[in-house]
């Protein structure tokens, strides 16, 4: 059926696009599932062919905002019988979570919420062909992730699904240990989207973080590490700025966290007796101030008391300028 020129083929989009933007008046000349189903079933198409539909997702999107539980019970099923192709299914769930917002509608989806769930985690597991491709689909799923996290009515994860999710992304960065070698835009995808779901998941459910500290920890250290072994030509400005402001959220939760960040900063005093370049240790400065004003006198005292002499000198200018010039005081 679709065997037509990618001209054809991309006309098709806009034309079930344009259509869809007055998709109630749609609904009155067309079936309602003979409509959902054709834009889905091109949209697997593309997903198929590694292509992005950004028309196809507006017009899904269109019919999704007015849907009735017949139209929503159809579209998740659809969605769920494609689990053999995890990307579409999360992509199709992404779109849900984004645009759902009446009762029924939520209801509905929060039914199905866990299934697709799965379904993400399969995502990430899935083996690829390129390494862009394993980019992609972390990505994919740190969007859906991060949405599905801000929507507790959808579904309340609990402290085991976050610290499964954690546990998940330490393994995203070693994507190019694996005998593939990622590019820089690549590398910088799967380090901002590991950010963005710890994010997230501070913001929306620091409590069930507080009883998980050791995935939420290896992962920090897992991202430092990798941030000690980047340059400049491999991105490192725009990695330590977000390493930062994961960070900077941790601060205001500093009583529980506290005695956690010993193991960065001693990361971090280990990279320094290893030669670290002016560059990184500059770069990192907003990251380790934060981590350091973390600390109490206690932990500061625990830091100094594991580290040898050569060490406390190499650590001693980062401290003490810590001290005089800045003091980080959090987000209200």
């Amino acid at each position: 059926e679709f065997s037509a020129t990618l001209d054809d083929f991309n006309s098709l989009k806009y034309f079930l696009a344009s259509m869809t933007a007055c998709s109630q008046y749609l609904m009155f000349c067309i079936p309602p599932h003979a409509v959902i189903e054709t834009i889905m079933d091109i949209m697997k198409i593309s997903f198929l062919v590694k292509r992005d539909s950004p028309l196809l997702e507006a017009a899904l999107c269109s019919l999704i905002k007015d849907a009735q539980l017949d139209h929503m019970e159809f579209i998740t099923t659809h969605a769920l019988k494609s689990s053999e192709e995890p990307a579409y299914a999360t992509k199709i769930f992404l779109l849900l979570i984004t645009v759902v917002k009446s009762q029924e509608q939520i209801k509905h989806l929060a039914s199905r919420s866990e299934t697709f769930l799965a379904i993400m985690m399969g995502l990430v597991r899935s083996k690829c062909d390129t390494p862009s491709e394993e980019a992609a689909n972390v990505a994919l799923f740190s969007k859906a992730a991060a949405a599905l996290i801000s929507r507790k009515e959808l579904l309340l994860l609990s402290g085991r699904e976050i610290a499964m999710i954690l546990c998940e992304m330490s393994q995203f960065l070693f994507i190019g240990g694996r005998g593939k070698e990622l590019d820089a835009s690549d590398d910088f995808i799967i380090f901002k989207s590991c950010c963005s779901v710890i994010s997230a998941m501070v913001a929306h459910y620091p409590k069930q973080l507080y009883g998980c500290p050791p995935p939420l920890f290896n992962l920090l250290l897992v991202l430092l590490t990798h941030l000690l072994n980047t340059t400049p030509k491999t991105g490192l400005v725009p990695k330590a700025l977000e390493y930062a402001r994961v960070c900077e959220l941790l601060v205001p939760h500093k009583d529980v966290f506290r005695k956690h960040v010993v193991g960065l900063v001693l990361r971090y005093i280990q990279a320094l007796n290893e030669a670290m370049t002016p560059t990184v240790k500059a770069k990192l400065m907003p990251s380790i101030y934060a981590l350091l004003d973390m600390c109490s006198e206690f932990e500061t005292k625990q830091i100094n008391s594991m580290i040898d002499v050569p060490s406390k000198a190499l650590f001693a200018p980062v401290f003490q300028s810590y001290q005089k010039y800045y003091q980080y005081h959090g987000q209200s």
